[in-house]
């Protein structure tokens, strides 16, 4: 007598996991990027002992668990907001580093955040319209998992193909500057007159800026970045900031040219 056992139970392993997948509907989706993309942000804030980063973090936290008031709109439309604003910083991020090919090192965190927000977005959107109709999901947030997963492994394909290896470094006499917990860690530079060389090192998870509107300067520094600018600066002081909107007002510093 042959024994089926075996294979009976792959087979119903099999036709649990297919019915996992189809009932996948955009409410439980929403519940896991929201958890994934939260959670992401709160690891890499403590990576980079970002505190903006841990702040968004715990506003997944919060979101989450507003899903479970009366209905769960304010959730829905917290997760929303909160995985648009990621995306709209990890896109950027993630576009910038890829252009410049600076590998993989400085393209996963903004890619995988990107991926995970984005998936967020739809989320929200399809848990929202579909609590407006009475017909089923279908294959919307298999589709969309599905799709993310491309995006992501495309990207970091392209991000390695791209790579030059060439990141900027500072040089000899270069100015070295980093931003941190959304400050440059040096209040005031000192150099000479003449042509200028500034390195700055992006260790926050969002992006930033090193402006000098009197000479002209606007370098946009993504995500785990180094960027290298030069410029011409004649005697006198000059007030640098980050451009970004809500950043200009504490991330402030001055070069004093001698």
């Amino acid at each position: 007598m042959t024994d089926t056992t075996g294979d009976a139970q792959p087979a119903s392993a099999r036709i649990a996991s297919a019915e996992g997948l189809r009932s996948l509907d955009w409410p439980r989706l929403l519940r896991l990027a929201g958890a994934a993309d939260g959670l992401a942000v709160l690891v890499v804030a403590a990576l980079l002992g970002d505190l903006e980063a841990a702040v968004t973090g715990l506003g997944f936290v919060v979101a989450m668990a507003l899903l479970r008031l009366r209905n769960g709109g304010l959730g829905v439309l917290a997760i929303g907001l909160l995985s648009t604003n990621v995306l709209a910083w990890m896109a950027l991020g993630a576009y910038s580093n890829l252009v410049s090919g600076d590998g993989l090192p400085g393209l996963v965190i903004p890619a995988l955040l990107t991926t995970l927000s984005l998936v967020g977005v739809v989320a929200a959107l399809g848990t929202w319209l579909s609590r407006r109709r009475t017909t089923t999901d279908g294959a919307g947030p298999l589709v969309t998992v599905a799709l993310a997963g491309v995006l992501l492994a495309t990207v970091l394909i392209l991000g390695a193909l791209r790579s030059s290896g060439a990141e900027a470094t500072a040089q000899a006499g270069d100015l070295v500057l980093a931003t941190a917990n959304l400050r440059f860690t040096k209040p005031e530079l000192s150099v000479v007159a003449g042509q200028v060389a500034v390195v700055v090192k992006n260790e926050d998870l969002f992006w930033h800026t090193f402006t000098i509107d009197e000479l002209g300067v606007d370098l946009r520094v993504p995500v785990s970045a180094e960027r290298r600018v030069t410029f011409n600066a004649a005697p006198g002081r000059y007030s640098y900031y980050c451009r970004v909107p809500g950043h200009d007002t504490i991330m402030r510093g001055t070069l004093r040219v001698n």
